[in-house]
């Protein structure tokens, strides 16, 4: 399923850490599209590459991408590759900067994000709600199934992209994956109108990930 560049303006960076220059991006029709990102961690902050707007992300390279070699090559402590995800919306608009190449596959700066969003390894400590500053709209449209993580204080979170290993390469079917912790809730509900999640640079969002790595962001009433 390929993405479409619709829209294109420009601004600037996500936060105190993040000085990079960011342009907004809009993706149309990317319900399952394929991706993958290049996190390189350095002693204050995390980098984060994404693919979606770039030419791809094959398959054999992402699989011999050395992270002890990119980590190297870029002057970081530690680099990570996460993916390959697939967009769980269906249109999305985010800041989107630089262009690097990672192991051969081209992928653009998306976020700068401090070391506590990693938890105590790789990606955030599941269940657990982060706080990141970022600019991405996400629009779910009417009609078409959405994938909610409720916590114990009943605010919800919604599916921004899930992974491989998810069965039949349906996130309903995260409803028999997940590991959820106490007070936690999956489910699936079908909106009657549109859907959207609006985060801004400046403004704190909310965020949760689940024990196979993938994460949501609080929906907040509209």
């Amino acid at each position: 399923m390929g993405a479409a560049l619709v829209a294109m303006c420009f601004s600037f960076g996500a936060h105190a850490q993040d000085t990079k220059p960011v342009e907004d991006i809009t993706l149309s029709d990317i319900r399952g599209m394929r991706f993958c990102e290049f996190l390189l961690v350095f002693e204050d902050r995390v980098d984060i590459y994404n693919t979606s707007a770039s030419p791809g992300c094959p398959e054999e390279q992402f699989a011999a991408a050395d992270p002890v070699a990119i980590a190297k090559a870029f002057g970081a402590k530690v680099a990570q590759v996460n993916g390959p995800k697939f967009w769980a919306m269906d249109e999305q608009t985010l800041g989107l900067g630089e262009t690097q190449t990672f192991a051969g596959i081209e992928a653009r700066y998306a976020a700068s994000l401090p070391l506590a969003s990693l938890g105590s390894g790789k990606g955030s400590d599941p269940y657990k709600p982060y706080v990141t500053h970022k600019s991405q709209n996400i629009t779910f449209m009417a009609d078409r199934p959405v994938y909610e993580l409720t916590g114990p204080d009943g605010k919800s979170y919604v599916l921004n992209a899930y992974g491989a290993k998810v069965k039949d390469g349906d996130p309903a079917n995260l409803s028999e994956q997940l590991n959820l912790s106490q007070g936690w809730n999956f489910g699936v509900r079908t909106p009657e109108n549109n859907l959207i999640v609006i985060q801004r640079i400046e403004t704190p969002s909310n965020m949760v990930g689940d024990d196979m790595e993938q994460y949501y962001s609080l929906v907040v009433s509209q």
